[in-house]
């Protein structure tokens, strides 16, 4: 498996590329209120990889963002086989009919309030006319926790959010290498795997400073396990180059 540090809107959310709904959301918002693996660590964006670099220790456990490859698959694998480590934090919903353990129910008012203080939204999306929304707070509150929030359904409009809160999260672009994999764990056609692996290729090549690692890999279980390696290196710090 193969690590790498680095830095579209389209339309399927489970890759990490934006949904219209929740870009939508976003401008309506401003609008309204102002085998093997590997891993490639991206110490810091458009750091050259030659350069020197150090660490900035953050005094706070970084939120995880998975995006591209069956990345719903390794969220829930980092909750449920590391509880100690890794949680989800709550999201808020206007549909009443809703129900999860970490979904709680709000209202479309608190939606529009929440939309107008600054930096207070971290991610909202839109979906058949109810919204689903994650606060700083909530994040922020896992972080004080000890433990990693892992944000599911993220995507680049998540990051910048998180990044302008000053919460910097770790950022790792998953690239499964192989349609057979894809294929045995997603139970998709030969073409549908292949578009899977192009997604993941289109969203390095238009985002690579906004990713902190790459992972790619033939096999789940070692990409896995390169996944694990890449949020413990950057637990709580960042890398920023030697001037």
């Amino acid at each position: 498996v193969s690590t790498q540090s680095t830095g579209s809107s389209g339309i399927n959310a489970e890759y990490g590329v934006p949904s219209k709904d929740r870009a939508d959301m976003f401008n309506w918002s401003r609008s309204e209120h102002g085998g093997g693996s590997s891993t490639e660590m991206l110490m810091s964006p458009k750091v050259p990889s030659y350069q020197r670099v150090r660490p900035l220790h953050l005094g706070f456990v970084r939120p995880v963002v998975l995006m591209g490859t069956m990345t719903h698959k390794f969220s829930k694998r980092l909750v449920k086989e590391q509880p100690g480590m890794f949680t989800y934090c709550l999201r808020f919903t206007t549909n009443q009919a809703a129900e999860g353990e970490f979904l709680r129910h709000s209202t479309k008012e608190e939606v529009m309030a929440r939309c107008g203080e600054e930096g207070s939204l971290i991610d909202c999306q839109r979906k058949k006319n109810e919204f689903y929304y994650v606060t700083r707070e909530e994040v922020q509150k896992v972080s004080d926790s000890g433990k990693h929030c892992v944000l599911e359904d993220a995507n680049i409009y998540t990051v910048d959010q998180l990044q302008k809160s000053g919460i910097h999260p770790i950022v790792i672009l998953v690239k499964c290498k192989s349609s057979h994999e894809i294929r045995s764990v997603r139970n998709c056609t030969s073409e549908q795997a292949v578009r899977t692996i192009s997604k993941s290729n289109k969203l390095e090549n238009e985002h690579l400073p906004k990713f902190t690692a790459i992972v790619s890999g033939n096999k789940c279980e070692d990409i896995f396990r390169s996944i694990l390696s890449a949020i413990s290196s950057h637990r709580e710090s960042l890398w920023l180059p030697i001037s």
